[in-house]
């Protein structure tokens, strides 16, 4: 019974160091499996929302997303949009640009960012546009958070 035992017990302990082997070097596959079979995706208030329109200049391209005022219950009153500027070939010294987010043809606000310093200034059109949130350097270039109110 004594050597029964202690086969039993070796054996579990051989098999929980393969299973907790597998589960560490398998935890992005299985990660990404479980997010795929439940349908879980990561809220747009930390993507930024899809991109609904692109913009191609010479030397960088400008992606703007959908408006985000999504909430936990519901939609909020106040939400953001985000501009990623992705660099190409080079960056010019300033990045000036006229958006339009909403897409009925009339620019919102107009934004000027210095790409040394990363500093940038919000000039609006619309009375939804509230200011900049904050800009970022990301790996490709630029990203920009614009204020929104409803």
């Amino acid at each position: 019974m004594g050597r029964f035992k202690s086969i039993l017990g070796y054996t579990s302990a051989v098999l929980t160091f393969f299973i907790v082997l597998a589960t560490f070097l398998g935890l992005n596959y299985f990660s990404a499996k479980l997010v795929s079979v439940t349908g879980i995706k990561v809220s747009p208030r930390f993507t930024g929302g899809e991109v609904v329109k692109i913009v191609d200049h010479k030397t960088y391209t400008t992606l703007i997303h959908r408006p985000v005022f999504d909430g936990i219950i519901g939609e909020r009153k106040d939400g953001f949009i985000q501009i990623i500027w992705e660099r190409r070939d080079g960056w010019p010294q300033v990045i000036e640009e006229k958006i339009d987010y909403n897409g009925d043809n009339v620019e919102d606000f107009f934004i000027h960012i210095e790409t040394k310093t990363g500093k940038a200034m919000l000039t609006a059109y619309n009375p939804s546009v509230t200011g900049i949130e904050q800009t970022y350097v990301i790996k490709t270039g630029y990203a920009a958070r614009i204020l929104l109110k409803r």
